[in-house]
C-alpha cells in the first residue's frame, strides 16, 4: 500500500508573506512537518507541492520529494487545499506511483508528531473509513458560548440549551477539526464535488494535545511559538 504525504505550501501567502520559510528555532518552519512526516513509519513517500523554486530547495534540503511542480492556478489565494491535494494525488498517479492512501500535513501545524501521523494512518488502514483527521478538544470558545449579534444590537444565543450550563467544567465534550492533518481514501478527492470538506461519510479521528494543534497564520501566531520554542525547546 502506497501512503503518500503530501505537504502544500505556496510561496504566494499574503497573510504572512514567505510564512513556510520563516525562521524558526534557526530553522525554516517547513522543516518541522518535513521531519515529523520523514519518521512516520507508515507513511512511504513525502512530497512537497508549491509553485516556489525556493521553498522546493528548502524541501529538497530537509529529505522531502519535490516531483512535480504545482500549477500558478492552484496556487492563487481563492484555491482551497483540497483541489490541491487531488492534484498531487494525480500527478503521483501520472508518474506511476499511484497513492493507495492520501495524507496532508500543513507545514503551519510545526509541532504535528509521527506518532500522530501513524496513528491516523493505522486508523484509516484498520477500518477501512473514509478519513481520518486530527482533532482537539474545545475547552474556550465552547459552542454553547456562542451567540448571534442581531443587527438590532439584540444578542440571542446560538443553542439555547447551553445557557443551563453555567459552569464551563460542565459543559458537553466537544472536538474541533486542529487542521494539521488529514488521511484520506484516494477515491475521495477523486470524486470532490467542491462544496464540502471531503472527508466521506465514514470519518473518524486522532485526538491532539493543545501543543500539538498549534496553526501558525499571523505573525503573532509565529512569535508566540517562538517564545514556545525558546522555553521548551526539547518539546517538553
Amino acid at each position: 500500500m502506497e501512503v503518500l504525504l503530501v505537504i502544500p505550501a505556496r510561496g504566494g501567502s499574503k497573510g504572512m508573506v514567505r510564512k513556510n520559510l520563516r525562521p524558526v528555532g534557526g530553522r525554516p518552519l517547513i522543516s518541522y512537518v518535513i521531519e515529523q512526516a520523514r519518521k512516520a513509519v507508515t507513511i512511504d513517500r513525502v512530497i512537497v507541492t508549491t509553485e516556489d523554486e525556493e521553498i522546493a530547495a528548502t524541501a529538497r534540503e530537509w529529505g522531502a520529494e519535490t516531483p512535480f511542480r504545482r500549477p500558478a492556478e492552484l496556487a492563487a489565494d481563492h484555491v482551497s487545499l483540497i483541489p490541491v491535494i487531488a492534484h498531487a494525488a494525480r500527478a503521483m498517479a501520472e508518474l506511476g506511483r499511484p497513492p493507495r492512501v492520501v495524507v496532508s500535513a500543513q507545514p503551519t501545524a510545526p509541532l504535528l508528531q509521527a506518532a500522530t501521523i501513524d496513528r491516523a494512518v493505522n486508523l484509516l488502514r484498520d477500518t477501512g473509513c473514509d478519513s481520518v483527521v486530527s482533532v482537539r478538544k474545545i475547552d474556550h470558545n465552547h459552542p454553547y458560548r456562542a451567540q448571534r449579534l442581531a443587527d438590532d444590537g439584540r444578542l440571542t444565543p446560538l443553542f439555547p440549551e447551553g445557557e443551563r450550563y453555567l459552569q464551563r467544567q460542565d459543559l458537553p465534550l466537544f472536538h474541533a477539526l486542529s487542521g494539521g492533518l488529514y488521511v484520506r481514501q484516494p477515491n475521495l478527492l477523486a470524486n470532490w464535488s467542491g462544496s464540502d470538506f471531503c472527508l466521506g461519510a465514514d470519518r473518524r479521528a486522532v485526538v491532539v494535545t493543545e501543543r500539538e494543534s498549534v496553526n501558525i497564520d499571523t505573525p503573532l501566531d509565529l512569535a508566540l511559538f517562538q517564545a514556545l520554542m525558546e522555553q521548551f525547546p526539547d518539546g517538553e
